[in-house]
């Protein structure tokens, strides 16, 4: 990929993610969040897909290996942050 085209989809993702993310507070609807994981996969699938090999390979072999044990540690902090929802005991 050129490195205009990749400049161009990065761009457009990170609007993408910026918008969804918006600024404001409070709860980001379960939409939201669906576009910035979307948006994230893309540019970082793309970002992969454009490493020479061997870096490539090792790239995603160590995030396949991490991305679950990454994924649940920042739930649990998330849920240390997150109040529970009213009426729940």
């Amino acid at each position: 990929m050129l490195r205009e085209e990749f400049e161009r989809l990065v761009t457009a993702k990170l609007a993408a993610l910026q918008e969804a993310a918006g600024a404001r507070s409070g709860p980001v609807a379960m939409s939201e969040l669906q576009v910035i994981a979307a948006a994230a996969m893309e540019l970082l699938t793309v970002t992969l897909a454009n490493m020479p090999e061997p870096e490539r390979s090792h790239a995603v072999e160590r995030l396949s290996k991490t991305l679950a044990t990454d994924v649940a540690k920042k739930r649990q902090r998330l849920e240390q942050k997150i109040p529970p929802p009213e009426g729940s005991a």
